[in-house]
């Protein structure tokens, strides 16, 4: 035996050494214990960092019920990360012009240099007016058939506008729209019962058709201007007039379906078109008025309050009368920011300069 070197214990079984299945199981069963220690000694050594994870939150912001009573207006503030209040601004600055200014370059030039000396970084113009007239080329069916005597060059807008810092905002009037009337008359209004088109007054006073929006032919008029108006690079697209129609006789309109119907078509709609600018990197913002937004103003013609269709970016319209004190502007600010307005501008459209408008932080200038 080699020096220092410890004589091996064999353990003797009846004289016998231990058999080769005997030793395979001593080894499985040393492995397994093995296991067990690293196991208990994960569960220990681990704890903390279980801990760590299980603390964090990664669920995403929770949606706020829709609900067709008043918008909740209470101190509370929805917020995206549970405690900072949302943005209802990003303090831009609109510049309304009338599309027959912008069918020439010279014209397009005067404008944008308009909207400068104004101070503005957005530009607004209507592609599709409050009649239903488009002022664009289209190759929609409808659109070529309601195509307005003023029709703007989108490829030029667009380029010259983006060229001097501008950014381009096409309107979109939607369900507020007299002519489809006169090229498709399935997507207007109906006197309940009849085929006869639904007026807002009297035939002898003007009265106007309007737009049906539980209509799928009107549903998808929308949906293809917005692709055509997308696909020339107007990132920003303002959507008004959507609402059901406004007027006398109110109890003789025929949607052809059920005002819960009425409602889920222009919810649905107002997602499939956010969706669409979106896609494109761009913002959907949908025009209401203040006589339906602020806090006890009625607005049936919704359905419900225009804040819980569904929008996230909105433009406010009000003149001097309805704003003149700044209170109305903060009250106004925090009913969208409750209800998960993100973007909040105001418009007065009796052309009116307030010093206080500038609170809403996006607003229009002259």
């Amino acid at each position: 035996m080699a020096k220092n070197q410890k004589p091996v214990k064999i353990k003797r079984y009846k004289r016998n050494s231990a058999s080769p299945k005997t030793v395979v199981f001593k080894k499985v069963l040393t492995v397994a214990a093995g296991v067990v220690l690293l196991i208990a000694a994960g569960f220990f050594l681990g704890k903390p960092v279980v801990n760590f994870f299980a603390n964090l939150d990664f669920s995403a912001p929770s949606e706020q019920t829709s609900s067709q009573q008043q918008p909740d207006s209470s101190d509370g503030q929805r917020s995206q990360s549970g405690s900072e209040p949302v943005q209802v601004s990003d303090t831009s600055i609109y510049y309304y012009a009338d599309i027959s200014q912008m069918t020439t370059e010279g014209g397009i030039d005067s404008v944008i240099a308009a909207a400068k000396t104004a101070g503005a970084d957005h530009c607004v113009f209507d592609l599709k007016d409050a009649s239903g007239y488009i002022h664009y080329n289209s190759e929609n069916q409808y659109a070529q058939k309601l195509k307005a005597d003023t029709v703007a060059d989108l490829d030029m807008v667009v380029k010259k506008m983006n060229e001097n810092g501008i950014t381009p905002v096409a309107r979109v009037y939607t369900f507020m729209d007299r002519m489809i009337s006169s090229v498709e008359r399935g997507a207007a209004v109906k006197y309940q019962g009849t085929e006869s088109l639904w007026l807002d007054t009297s035939a002898a006073l003007g009265g106007k058709s309007w737009a049906n929006p539980a209509s799928s032919i009107m549903q998808s008029y929308i949906t293809d201007i917005t692709d055509e108006i997308l696909s020339k690079g107007i990132k920003e697209i303002i959507y008004a007039g959507y609402s059901t129609p406004t007027g006398y006789s109110l109890d003789k309109r025929d949607f052809g379906a059920s005002t819960e119907q009425v409602l889920a078509n222009m919810k649905n709609l107002l997602n499939t078109l956010k969706s669409k600018v979106s896609a494109k990197g761009g913002r959907a913002i949908w025009q209401f008025e203040y006589s339906a937004t602020a806090s006890g103003g009625d607005y049936a013609q919704y359905i419900v309050h225009p804040f819980q269709l569904g929008a996230e970016n909105v433009i406010i319209t009000a003149d001097a009368s309805q704003v003149s004190d700044i209170s109305a502007v903060e009250s106004l600010k925090k009913i969208a920011r409750d209800n998960g307005i993100t973007h909040f501008a105001l418009w007065m459209t009796d052309g009116t300069t307030l010093e206080n408008i500038q609170s809403a932080g996006s607003y229009f200038v002259r």
